[in-house]
């Protein structure tokens, strides 16, 4: 299935909201296309492969604006008119109050189908702008689910006004998007705290349709709670198992590590996982320690 602008933009604007930068994983869910497909084009120009910095587990990440605008061109050819940055639903072509009938509600779906766009466009608009100091979006009813229609349209006839189109977000955007973001971490590490207490294992799934975000995201944010949060409680992953095994096995790869950890850990006398945390087990340090010294 062909990626259209549109499809493009509203991937973007999720993965704009989590990270400065873009993973190879990352490139294949933009375009709509496999990694091998990434790959390729990623061997056919290596004047941008070389931008990428390594990163943990040795990932290679791009900067977000720069690997966008190559991926764009992959898509849509070198003569590419499409828009630096897009987030939420597209402009109106001339700023002008959506129609409705006097006290009529309205669902996400309504609001998609009169915008032109997927109701998850205007769901992440709406969360973007959920605290915004001067026009936040207008709130949902919460017994049955819908909007004031004549609210909302008056809000996005302001949003179709004053909004700079598609050239980039202002500073001030820019600003409230980062005190979001910061925002919604902070609420990630609380939800976190609170699953160790309760022994609950909290799944990317889970978050994603508490958050109302996408699995993808709902991953990248647990990763970055689970790294404040679960050192502190002497908890380690198998990847920090591998890294405890004694210099019996220094010769080792790392991928030899790590299928010695898999192999280890299924012993019956292996000790169980305290928690899951975006779909990675974790185990308490101090029975892992107790469970690798007779084994080294």
């Amino acid at each position: 299935m062909t990626t259209t602008r549109e499809q493009f933009e509203q991937r973007l604007a999720q993965l704009r909201r989590e990270a400065p930068e873009l993973t190879r994983k990352d490139f294949a869910h933009l375009a709509g296309v496999a990694e091998k497909t990434v790959r390729n084009w990623l061997d056919s120009d290596p004047t941008f492969a070389d931008k990428a910095r390594t990163g943990a587990r040795r990932v290679q990440l791009f900067p977000i604006d720069e690997g966008a605008q190559w991926v764009r061109k992959q898509l849509f050819g070198a003569d590419e008119r499409a828009p630096q940055v897009s987030r939420g639903p597209r402009l109106a072509a001339e700023p002008r109050l959506m129609p409705h009938a006097p006290g009529e509600r309205w669902r996400w779906v309504d609001m998609a189908r009169l915008r032109g766009v997927t109701p998850t466009a205007v769901r992440l608009l709406a969360i973007d702008y959920r605290e915004h100091p001067e026009r936040p979006f207008p709130p949902r009813d919460e017994f049955d689910r819908t909007f004031d229609a004549d609210e909302v349209a008056a809000w996005f006839l302001w949003y179709d006004t004053t909004r700079p189109g598609y050239t980039g977000p202002r500073p001030a955007e820019i600003a409230a998007e980062s005190g979001t973001k910061d925002t919604r971490c902070k609420e990630v590490v609380r939800r976190l705290s609170m699953a160790l207490d309760s022994g609950e294992s909290l799944t990317s799934r889970t978050l994603a349709e508490e958050l109302g975000v996408s699995t993808t995201i709902a991953s990248r944010y647990l990763r970055q709670a689970a790294a404040q949060v679960l050192p502190a409680h002497g908890l380690i992953s198998r990847s920090q198992i591998a890294e405890r095994l004694l210099t019996a096995s220094a010769r080792l790869t790392p991928g030899q590590r790590r299928e010695r950890v898999k192999t280890l850990l299924k012993r019956k006398s292996a000790p169980d996982p305290f928690i899951t945390v975006a779909d990675a087990p974790y185990y308490r340090e101090a029975d892992i320690a107790e469970f690798l010294d007779p084994q080294m």
